[in-house]
């Protein structure tokens, strides 16, 4: 049975770039922000990981990560943050909330997918 992932990203094309990339390894659910990746988890969807970018209307990717963290159901699914800032700082406050990893855009797919790879071998 294939591993699930969930993939937060408000621009369409990421979505479906990383989609592409990851469907022929995993079972993959995407959505446009926090909000409906939230709505996705409480409808029942279990990911093994999240990738999620970190700029997004209505709810990003730090608020996300905070609300899934604090969470009994969610807090132990590793996040792995996609994003265009390059700030050693962000990337400590994320890592500190409870992110596995950090990953800049544009990224090298074999790179994003080692990196999933290890996180599941890991959990």
């Amino acid at each position: 049975m294939k591993k699930k992932i969930l993939i937060l990203d408000d621009k369409s094309e990421f979505r479906r770039l990383t989609k592409s990339i990851l469907s022929s390894k995993y079972d993959v659910e995407s959505a446009e922000n926090g909000i409906e990746g939230l709505s996705i988890l409480q409808n029942g969807y279990m990911p093994d990981l999240i990738v999620t970018d970190l700029m997004m209307p209505e709810l990003g990717g730090k608020g996300f990560v905070e609300q899934i963290k604090s969470s009994g159901a969610f807090k132990d699914i590793p996040v792995i943050i996609l994003s265009s800032i390059d700030k050693s700082d962000e990337k400590i406050q994320l890592i500190n909330l409870g992110a596995s990893d950090y990953l800049e855009k544009p990224y090298n797919p074999a790179e994003l997918l080692a990196r999933i790879e290890n996180l599941l071998k890991n959990r």
